[in-house]
């Protein structure tokens, strides 16, 4: 295996459209989001954003750690697989073909995260996937827009087709023994979903193992009052679920903690 260092931009690329450099900075955001929450997996895990107006995705460097990730150094790829930032690197193959995949399939879908915290690969391998144990569970939308795979190392076409039909009108898809692809309209929405994921698998570990004490009597959310809560939720007017108030703020944060991002 070859080792590459690449040499990334600092600054705007040349020829970067406003909207491409946005979508560069919310990405840049993400990746050293994740590590203030510490939901990162060494140089593993990648995401991706759509370049918009564009048949071009970005993702970063596979090799960068999340928080050596900036707005210029990301990599724009095509969805004819052409690298158009070759100075910043190779990305991840899984990146350009599953996002290619989706990015294609899913018109209204514009980030991509592919995440595998302890919870969630520790819940992914459970035969009933995850389940209703927290307010945490109804905050991804409950187990019906959750879907399932089985783990392949290699991008097969069998594979990428049974990863888009486990897909289809879900927020995200738990891959068994490995993670979870999580689907937002904007990266705030992937975003506050792989947050909530990550935090529902948690408290059903916690829970599991509090189960096995004496004397401890667990109790699920029975399914009428998950489908009573997911109502009140989606009429809420004061508070949504797609993350833009969580994600304005941590791009506040991020400016005064991680101000690298934007570079």
């Amino acid at each position: 295996m070859t080792i590459m260092t690449p040499t990334p931009l600092v600054g705007r690329p040349a020829a970067c459209s406003d909207a491409e450099w946005e979508a560069r900075c919310e990405l840049a955001a993400i990746y050293n989001a994740l590590v203030k929450y510490r939901l990162t997996d060494q140089t593993n895990q990648w995401h991706a954003i759509r370049v918009p107006g564009e048949d071009a995705l970005l993702t970063h460097h596979y090799g960068w750690m999340h928080e050596e990730v900036t707005a210029s150094n990301l990599i724009k790829v095509g969805f004819d697989r052409t690298n158009h930032n070759p100075e910043n690197g190779e990305p991840n193959p899984s990146a350009t073909e599953i996002g290619k995949l989706f990015f294609e399939a899913e018109p209204e879908m514009n980030c991509i995260m592919h995440i595998h915290t302890k919870a969630i690969m520790g819940v992914s391998a459970q035969a009933d996937g995850v389940g209703p144990y927290s307010q945490a569970y109804l905050m991804i939308g409950g187990g019906d827009v959750l879907g399932y795979t089985d783990y392949e190392f290699e991008c097969t076409d069998d594979f990428l087709m049974g990863l888009l039909a486990a897909g289809r009108g879900k927020k995200a898809v738990v891959e068994a023994w490995h993670g979870a692809f999580v689907f937002g309209r904007t990266a705030g929405e992937a975003f506050f979903r792989s947050f909530y994921l990550d935090q529902a698998c948690a408290v059903q570990l916690e829970v599991q193992k509090a189960a096995a004490c004496p004397g401890v009597e667990i109790r699920t959310i029975p399914e009428s009052e998950q489908q009573r809560h997911l109502r009140d939720m989606a009429a809420s007017d004061w508070y949504g679920y797609e993350g833009e108030l969580e994600w304005h703020a941590i791009r506040r944060r991020l400016d005064v903690e991680a101000a690298h991002y934007k570079a």
